[in-house]
């Protein structure tokens, strides 16, 4: 009986757990776009506005982990608050333009492993001509329970390295 009792226990507990699980996400949300982290002292932010922002991806869902399905929700306005985070963006007119083409943006996941992609092609436009650049922002980390906030946190974290490899570019070529 005791073991009846310890086997209905466990089984309860893997159905609450369970239940834990989404099976759907609503997309991202635009105020998880924290500004990163401010660049040393040492690197100067290159003064840049934004132009345009196209997503040009054909499926404006952004994936599936293990069934919970994540829609695009919300997306362009994330992406759009995430890239004015980068230091050095200006509202108004800067020397120095960004036209922001998204290829892929998507999340999956094998076995207990999710992965957050978001790969951009960024067009700059600066006085000493034009340049092109893709960009692959990621996160792999560990999934528990596909729940938003773990999916949020994956995609805010491949946002960060997103931002960070942008704003390496815009520095890199500002101080020339």
């Amino acid at each position: 009986m005791k073991h009846l009792l310890l086997r209905g226990g466990f089984v309860a507990l893997a159905l609450a757990l369970s239940a834990c699980a989404a099976d759907r996400v609503a997309g991202l949300k635009a105020s998880a776009a924290r500004p990163m982290p401010a660049a040393p002292a040492t690197t100067p932010a290159c003064a840049f506005a934004i132009q345009s922002v196209d997503d040009r991806r054909e499926d404006k869902s952004l994936g599936k982990v293990v069934r919970t399905q994540v829609d695009g929700e919300g997306f362009a306005t994330w992406l759009g608050d995430g890239l004015a985070a980068i230091p050095g963006h200006a509202s108004g007119a800067a020397p120095t333009t960004l036209q922001v083409e998204v290829l892929k943006a998507y999340i999956h996941s094998i076995g207990y492993l999710k992965s957050a992609n978001l790969v951009v092609r960024v067009t700059t436009v600066e006085p000493a001509g034009r340049r092109q650049a893709t960009f692959r922002g990621v996160n792999g980390s560990t999934n528990w329970n596909s729940t938003e906030a773990e999916i949020q946190e994956a995609f805010d974290r491949a946002l960060a390295d997103l931002q960070q490899q942008i704003g390496a570019d815009l520095a890199s070529h500002c101080s020339r």
